[in-house]
Parts: structure tokens; sequence; C-alpha cells
């Protein structure tokens, strides 16, 4: 193995004699400069959300923008008291689509979406078995007719560029992007677990006036699955932008492994100024759970095949796709969810239902928001 190279001189970042934490939104914009931004709690998210929509929604959208959340609140509602278990992906569906809808308004990205299309189909493969051999196409947005289409819209809000053209994506790929159901999924299907644990991201800055990041993981996580540095680099698609460096740290008795950014950020006057940008360009590489108690977030690096790397959506994009294809076949077959839940896979398609939609709406709140959202400790 070649010698790691030393880590850049540096320090990590500190603002107001603080150490700044990693968020997605780790800074507010003041009337003169960023300030540290703090988590959000809220037992209910959907507060933040009719909050954000009061004051942040252009006027000429308010009315719509408001009408999608009530929609989407009330589906929400019913999906989590249905007694009927085979109705609850079409309303969840339902949910996840106005809500979108809703995030895209208030963002002022579109003006209204009367006559807009789901952006999403779902086919089979001939021949092909549903679920394992399905898969959706993706449209652009607006389609060829003009008219708006949500999915194309929700890709451009997170990726700000459009799906490209007659883009599929397998379901047998993006369920394994799924974060809370995905060692049910490398159970069932016999594979290799894919998400590796980020023990702590790091802002650092030297006296060139430069920003990176560095990533932190647990060495016996990489064993532990049995994946060499180079590949957790390769699959998880920070290969062209970090490197492992040399790094003497631990935690308890496991060794930690740094994982440095080789590009730079720089910065002018203060560091603060650029910390957003610093994140935008990385958060869609990693994954992140919703916790109760400290930490209120876990990040998570996802590794995946060279050949799937085009078909890695944004963690939210992947809920939703996933998401419209179970309501789109308890709306249209629903003789076949009762099929999905006797196979091998219905364990996870159950814990899909009942786990997965708190984690999206707030992760949607926070996007609201553009603060973290978390849910409160019970005491």
């Amino acid at each position: 193995m070649s010698k790691l190279a030393k880590p850049t001189s540096g320090m990590a970042v500190s603002i107001l004699q603080r150490p700044l934490r990693f968020s997605y939104w780790p800074m507010h914009k003041g009337n003169r400069r960023y300030g540290l931004q703090s988590n959000l709690f809220a037992a209910d998210p959907w507060t933040i959300i009719r909050d954000k929509v009061r004051t942040d929604c252009p006027s000429s959208a308010r009315q719509e923008a408001n009408a999608c959340v009530e929609q989407a609140s009330d589906f929400f509602d019913s999906s989590q008291t249905s007694i009927i278990t085979a109705a609850r992906p079409l309303q969840l569906y339902y949910c996840f689509l106005n809500l979108v809808k809703a995030l895209i308004l208030t963002k002022g990205k579109v003006a209204t979406f009367n006559q807009a299309g789901h952006g999403l189909s779902e086919k089979l493969a001939p021949g092909g078995r549903e679920l394992r051999d399905a898969y959706l196409d993706a449209y652009p947005s607006p389609g060829p007719r003009g008219s708006l289409q949500v999915f194309g819209e929700f890709y451009k809000l997170l990726y700000g560029r459009d799906v490209a053209a007659n883009t599929r994506y397998d379901l047998s790929v993006l369920i394994p992007q799924i974060l809370p159901w995905h060692r049910l999924w490398a159970s069932s299907a016999n594979k290799q677990e894919r998400f590796i644990s980020i023990h702590e991201i790091r802002f650092m800055q030297n006296s060139a006036n430069e920003l990176w990041l560095n990533l932190m993981v647990i060495a016996d996580d990489l064993t532990r699955l049995n994946v060499t540095r180079k590949q957790f680099l390769e699959e998880s698609r920070l290969l062209a932008t970090f490197h492992e460096v040399q790094c003497s740290e631990t935690l308890g008795q496991h060794k930690l492994l740094c994982f440095e950014q080789t590009s730079r950020t720089r910065f002018a006057h203060r560091p603060s100024d650029e910390i957003q940008p610093l994140v935008d360009q990385f958060k869609e590489n990693i994954w992140v759970t919703v916790n109760g108690a400290q930490p209120y977030r876990r990040y998570y690096a996802y590794l995946a095949p060279s050949a799937e790397h085009s078909a890695v959506l944004h963690q939210l994009l992947s809920i939703y796709a996933v998401t419209f294809y179970l309501g789109s076949i308890t709306r249209y077959r629903p003789q076949l969810f009762d099929t999905f839940l006797a196979d091998a896979f219905g364990p996870r398609i159950e814990e899909f239902v009942s786990v997965q939609p708190l984690q999206f709406i707030y992760l949607m709140a926070s996007e609201f928001a553009m603060q973290e959202i978390t849910k409160p400790a019970l005491i």
C-alpha cells in the first residue's frame, strides 16, 4: 500500500469562537453577515411548513401552496390511521406529491402547477416480475406539450439542472438507496450492505483563506463490510474530490480514517461567507437520518457499483420515486400489493411505509426552512 499523504496544514473552522458543526444549512444570513444556525425543534413539522409558506411563498402562488400543504397533511394523517394497509402507499404518494408542489411554489421556481403531470411512469420489463424487474421512466419539465412535470421540477430544485430525456430508473437500483430499510434489503436480496456511517464531517481552513471538508470514518465500519479505502471513495462517488490522508485519531479503541477534500473553496474576509456554497456542492453525495436525540442528524455515504452511479438519486428523490411506484401499484393493480407483502421483500415494504414517511416530512420541512428541523426528544 502506498504511503498516505500528510493532511493539509489547517484548523477546524470556528465562528464566534464556537466550532462550526456540519449541517446542510450551518449558517444563516443576518443583516450584515452570516451567523451560526442551530437546530429547530418541532414536535409537528407541519407547523414549520405552513409558516414558511405564509412568510416566503410569492403572494401570487400562496393560495395554491397552502391548498397543497393542507392536502398533503390530510393524506399523511389518513395514511397513519388507515386500517387498510394497501391504501397507505397511494395516500403517501399524494402526500409527497402535494408537499413537493408546495415547496417548489414557495421557492418561487414555478408560478402554478395547474395541469401538471407526475413526471414519472412505472413500467415492467417484458417477462419480468413486478418490483424486482420494474422501472420508472422520468421526463424533463416542461413536457413536449408545455405542461410541467412534478418529478422534473423537484429534480431541478435539488440539482439545479433538468432530468435528462429518456432517463430510466430500475427499482432494483432505487430500492437499496432507501436508508431505513437498507439492511432488510441486504438480508432479503443476499447483498452486501452499502451504507457507511460518517462519524464526523469537519469544516477546515488554512492561512491561505481556503476551506475544505474532512470526512472522518471508523475504520472498522469498512473492515466489517470488506470495503477498501479506495473502494469507499470510488463507490461513494467521492474519488474525484477526496483522498485519504494520514490520521492518528481514534474513537475509544477504534481507528479513525480521514478523507480530505482535494478541491478548495476560497474566502475573502470571513470563512462564513463561503460555507454554504461548500456544503451545497457536497450534500448530494450523502444521506441523512433525523433523530430525536443527540446527534440529531447522522450522515452516511452510499456505496454503489460504478454501473449504477448514473441512477443514484438525491435522497429525497429516491424516496419520492419509490413511493410513486408503490402508489401506482396500489392504484392500478391493488391485487399485487398483498403479493408483495407475502414475498421476501414484504418486510421492506412494510418498513418503508411505516418508518420513511415521517423522515421525509422532517427532511422536507428542513428544505422549506433551510434549517435543520428536528423532532424533540421525549422528556
